[in-house]
C-alpha cells in the first residue's frame, strides 16, 4: 500500500463516513417529521427515495467502469512523471553548466569533469561473432579451473590466488569461509565480472574466448537480495519473453503486419513456483497469497526477502541453466523459507544441472556432495563433509579449516549429525 492509499484509509475515508452518517441522520429527521405532519406525503417520499437508490445504483456501476477506463489512460502519464522526479538529479547534472547567474565557474568544471570520467570509463569488450558459442552450449554443467586468480581492479591485489578445481556435472558444491576469505570474489570471477588471470573451462569450452552475454545467458545467478521488476510475477518469471506459446493478446503492430511475442505457458510458470517452493509458504485460502497476476513493486519492495529469493530460484528454474550460483541467498531469511529452498534444490531441478551455493549457514551445504573452504583467497579445504569433519588419524590432524568452523557453530551437533559423522568422533 502506497503513500497516497494509506491517506485515504487513514483521512478521507472517515471523513466520508462522518459525513454520510450526519446527512442520513438529518434526512430521518426531516422525513420523519414531514411523515407526523402530513402522513400522505410519506407516500410519495418513499417513491422518490426507491427511484433516487435506484438511479444511484445506475449511476455507480456506471461511474465505476468510467473512473477505472480512467485510471488506466492515468497509469502511463503518472508513472512517466514519477520516473522524471526520481531522475530529477540525473537531468540537473546535464544542465548545471548552462549559464545561470548564479553559477560558479569551479561548479561547472567539476560537473564537465565528472561527466568526462564516465565517457572515457573502461568499458567491457563487446560481442563478436567469434566468441560466440555453439546453439547447444551448455549441455551440461561441467566446469574446470585451472590457476584463477583474480582482483578487483587491473593494479590492485589479488583477493583469490591460483585457485585449481573442478566439478562434474550435477554436483552440489558447498562454499564457505570466514569474511574476507574471497566467497563472493570467486562467483564474480566465475562470470568475468572482476580482472581474472587463468583458465576457467564451461561444459568444455574457455569462458575467456566467449562474448560476456553470451557467458552471462548461460549460468544464473542469485544473489543475497534479488532485484525485481515492476510489473506482475509472470513478467518476473519471464522479464524477455524468451519462452512458451504464443498469446493473441500480446500481438504488437509491426511494418503493418501483427507479430506474436513468445511467451510462456502460466503452467510451467506454475510449475515453476510450485517447484521453487512458493505454494508451501501460503494457503490455498489465504487472500494474499501470490499468483502469476499479482502485481510486483520497483525491486520487490512488497515482497518479503524470502518470497523474493523463492521467485528467483523459480526464475532460474524457467531459464533452465546448467550452472546455478546462490551467493549467500539464503542468509538474510529464516530457516523455514531456507529449508523449503533447499529441498527444492535437492529434488526439482536437472540432474544434470551444478549448484555452487556460497554459505552464510553451515546447515545450508552440509548435505552438499563437496564443500570448498577458502582462507585468504585460497582453497584450504575441499572435499566431502563427512570427510573434512572425520578425524586424519594418518597426518594426526585433529582439526581442519572446516571442522574449526562447524565446532565454533551454536548448533555444532545438528552438523554433525547432517554430514553422518558422530559427536565421539569430534573429541
Amino acid at each position: 500500500m502506497d503513500l497516497k492509499q494509506a491517506n485515504a484509509v487513514d483521512s478521507v475515508i472517515p471523513d466520508l463516513v462522518s459525513n454520510l452518517f450526519a446527512i442520513v441522520a438529518t434526512l430521518i429527521v426531516h422525513f420523519g417529521a414531514i411523515i407526523l405532519l402530513a402522513p400522505r406525503v410519506g407516500i410519495f417520499g418513499l417513491a422518490i427515495f426507491a427511484y433516487g437508490a435506484f438511479i444511484g445504483n445506475v449511476y455507480m456501476k456506471a461511474q465505476m467502469s468510467v473512473k477505472r477506463e480512467l485510471s488506466k489512460a492515468k497509469a502511463p502519464v503518472l508513472a512517466h512523471f514519477g520516473a522524471s522526479i526520481e531522475g530529477l538529479m540525473n537531468g540537473k547534472a546535464a544542465s548545471v553548466p548552462s549559464p545561470q547567474p548564479p553559477l560558479k565557474c569551479s561548479d561547472a568544471g567539476n560537473s564537465l569533469e565528472r561527466i568526462l570520467q564516465y565517457l572515457v570509463i573502461e568499458q567491457e569488450p563487446k560481442s563478436s561473432a567469434k566468441g560466440k558459442p555453439p546453439a547447444h552450449w551448455p549441455s551440461s554443467g561441467a566446469l574446470r579451473v585451472e590457476n584463477l586468480s583474480a582482483s578487483y581492479s587491473s593494479d590492485g591485489p589479488s583477493v583469490l590466488h591460483d585457485l585449481s578445481f573442478a566439478v562434474n556435472p550435477g554436483e552440489r558444491i558447498g562454499v564457505v569461509g570466514r569474511t574476507g576469505s574471497g566467497k563472493s570474489s570467486l562467483t564474480l570471477a566465475l562470470l568475468r565480472l572482476i580482472p581474472t588471470e587463468g583458465k576457467v573451462w564451461y561444459d568444455g569450452l574457455d569462458t575467456g574466448s566467449l562474448n560476456l552475454e553470451n557467458l552471462r545467458e548461460g549460468v544464473t545467478i542469485i544473489p543475497q537480495v534479488p532485484e525485481l521488476l515492476s510489473g506482475t510475477l509472470r513478467r518476473n518469471l519471464d522479464p524477455f519473453d524468451q519462452f512458451g506459446a504464443l498469446r493473441p493478446s500480446r500481438a504488437i503492430v509491426l511494418l503493418n503486419h501483427f507479430v506474436f511475442s513468445p511467451h510462456i505457458d502460466d503452467a510451467t510458470l506454475n510449475a515453476a513456483l510450485r517447484d521453487a517452493g512458493l505454494f508451501a509458504l501460503q494457503s490455498s485460502e489465504d487472500e494474499s497469497r501470490l499468483t502469476l497476476d499479482s502485481g510486483v513493486a520497483r525491486g520487490g519492495s512488497n515482497l518479503s526477502v524470502g518470497q523474493r529469493q523463492i521467485v528467483a530460484l523459480a526464475r532460474a528454474m524457467v531459464r533452465q541453466s546448467k550452472l546455478l550460483i546462490l551467493d549467500e541467498a539464503t542468509s538474510a531469511i529464516d530457516y523455514k523459507t531456507d529449508a523449503i529452498i533447499q529441498e527444492s534444490l535437492r529434488t526439482q531441478l536437472p540432474k544434470d544441472v551444478t549448484v555452487i551455493t556460497v554459505a552464510h549457514r553451515l546447515q545450508t551445504v552440509m548435505d552438499a556432495d563437496r564443500i570448498m573452504v577458502l582462507d585468504a583467497g585460497c582453497i584450504a579445504e575441499f572435499d566431502s563433509p563427512r570427510a573434512l569433519l572425520a578425524t586424519d588419524a594418518n597426518t594426526n590432524v585433529e582439526q581442519g579449516y572446516f571442522r574449526a568452523l562447524v565446532d565454533e557453530s551454536a548448533d555444532r551437533e545438528a552438523l554433525y549429525a547432517a554430514a553422518g559423522v558422530g559427536a565421539a568422533s569430534s573429541s
